[in-house]
């Protein structure tokens, strides 16, 4: 792997997760529009070809936005080979990946086991941003190590309905109790929270950040799913762009952030045996991804 900083290239690249709609494509627009590369992320074909016009439209000149295959990100797999189709594009680009913006996210009204066997909500929320993210950790560190300027940021979007979660290990994929769309989505948020927490512990002397958000009260599809009109329009739905661009978090790590400020997140993403059990949870399921944090962040400390 060929450092794109080393070759000479400006632009840093960003990849935002479900940037076809919603909030993942405002987000993707104003990157754009500030001079990121930014790599567009969906699961249909032409829905990821109008995406990439209308950001490029919205962005500014000299950057790319580029599409992805389209990737369902409810399968390890599918995690996978979306992780193999962004190594592929920034070589063939030259691509400097510095940010990873964990976007996608689901609000399953009814219960449904992925091909894994695994509660559809956990899959997309919470096994999606730790697959991609430490499957791609080693451009990160490579690149990070080359840059001159600023370091490498990850994102996780979290959710203020962290706060009411109520874990239940035993049976977090709902096969033996009532299943509750809410409930599941309040814990894969608060486990998205504990994930931030836990990359943060694990680069603590890298030129990478890891940060997580509530990106607001947004009328998504899936809050009009789940909660109905109730918030701001996506347009200006720009807490995400802040946390990926703003030099106000240049070195800030480990932390959750409501309305662009620094908040306390639920208890548990502060609890180090909890995380150790969300850790061990994680690993089970996705050992290539567990097995990276043990060659590469050892190797590089």
């Amino acid at each position: 792997m060929q450092s794109a900083f080393a070759l000479g290239v400006v632009n840093r690249a960003v990849l935002v997760t479900g940037s076809t709609d919603g909030i993942g494509i405002t987000t993707a627009k104003h990157l754009a529009k500030k001079g990121y590369d930014v790599l567009i992320h969906g699961r249909d074909s032409q829905r990821i070809e109008a995406a990439v016009k209308a950001v490029q439209a919205f962005g500014s000149q000299g950057n790319k936005v580029l599409p992805l295959p389209p990737a369902d990100l409810s399968t390890v797999q599918g995690c996978r080979r979306l992780v193999q189709q962004v190594e592929q594009l920034c070589d063939k680009e030259n691509l400097a990946l510095s940010i990873i913006m964990n976007n996608a996210g689901v609000f399953a009204e009814k219960h449904v086991l992925t091909e894994d066997g695994l509660e559809l909500t956990f899959a997309v929320n919470v096994m999606a941003p730790f697959v991609i993210t430490s499957l791609l950790l080693p451009r990160l560190l490579y690149e990070s190590s080359t840059s001159k300027t600023t370091a490498s940021r990850i994102v996780i979007a979290s959710s203020l309905s962290q706060c009411a979660a109520i874990r239940s290990w035993d049976d977090i994929h709902y096969r033996n109790r009532s299943y509750s769309a809410h409930a599941a989505y309040s814990e894969s948020k608060l486990l998205d929270a504990m994930l931030t927490m836990e990359f943060a512990k694990r680069l603590p002397s890298q030129r990478i950040t890891c940060n997580c958000l509530d990106p607001g009260t947004v009328n998504t599809k899936m809050l009009l799913a789940g909660w109905g009109r109730i918030g701001i329009e996506v347009e200006d739905a720009l807490d995400e762009t802040w946390l990926c661009s703003s030099p106000q978090v240049e070195h800030v790590t480990g932390k959750y952030f409501v309305n662009q400020q620094a908040r306390r997140a639920s208890s548990s993403a502060y609890d180090e045996n909890e995380r150790a059990r969300m850790w061990n949870l994680l690993g089970e399921i996705a050992p290539d991804a567990a097995q990276v944090w043990e060659a590469q962040v050892t190797k590089a400390m």
